[in-house]
């Protein structure tokens, strides 16, 4: 028998949390051994710039909830709305405030596929309608909570997050082949000019 995708509310299948409370800027923080990604660590296309995140020492806390690659890490203000899933984060890491951090509940929903499907015109124009603000959007709690998610079994989940990677390798491997032909332009543009100028 066929698998029929069930719907849930987001509430019902995730965990639902604010980043972790930081009440100063990274940069207030001494070094230490936690990363803490922030919007300028963040692409929609890319993920997590690694490399860039800040590391700081955490003032001691009651409980601290470090992410994992079961998590989704969603960005509510902005021009834009975006959820990224994470790869398994190189060190004890945070967000900031300024995410939501989805957690499924269970092994039914691929954390990725939930990025997916977020990410997708759909839930997109949801978020839209729902928003307050006129130019920076903000995304409130009760409006994710509410997001209705589509649930398909788990192969089907797989393959939908594996066609969408290879959609996005081959955007990446056009736009650097438009990127190379641009410089080839501007080179043949440069020549062209300084023989006109001997």
């Amino acid at each position: 028998m066929a698998h029929r995708a069930k719907k849930a509310l987001l509430s019902e299948v995730a965990e639902i949390s604010a980043g972790h409370p930081l009440r100063s800027g990274v940069d207030g923080f001494p070094l230490g051994d936690v990363g803490v990604i922030q919007m300028r660590n963040v692409d929609p296309e890319t993920g997590i710039d690694w490399g860039n995140v800040s590391r700081i020492e955490l003032p001691p806390a009651r409980r601290t909830e470090f992410l994992t690659s079961q998590d989704v890490i969603f960005s509510p203000r902005g021009v834009r709305t975006y959820a990224v899933p994470l790869d398994p984060p190189p060190f004890q890491t945070v967000c900031s405030p300024q995410f939501f951090v989805l957690r499924p509940r269970g092994t039914e929903l691929d954390p990725r596929f939930l990025a997916w499907q977020i990410n997708q015109a759909p839930t997109q124009e949801y978020l839209q309608r729902e928003a307050t603000g006129s130019h920076i959007l903000n995304i409130r709690r009760e409006v994710i909570e509410r997001l209705e998610i589509v649930i398909p079994s788990r192969s089907q989940q797989a393959a939908i997050v594996a066609f969408a990677d290879a959609a996005a390798h081959e955007k990446r491997l056009l736009t650097g082949l438009i990127e190379n032909r641009q410089q080839q332009m501007n080179a043949l543009a440069a020549r062209l000019r300084a023989y006109d100028e001997e």
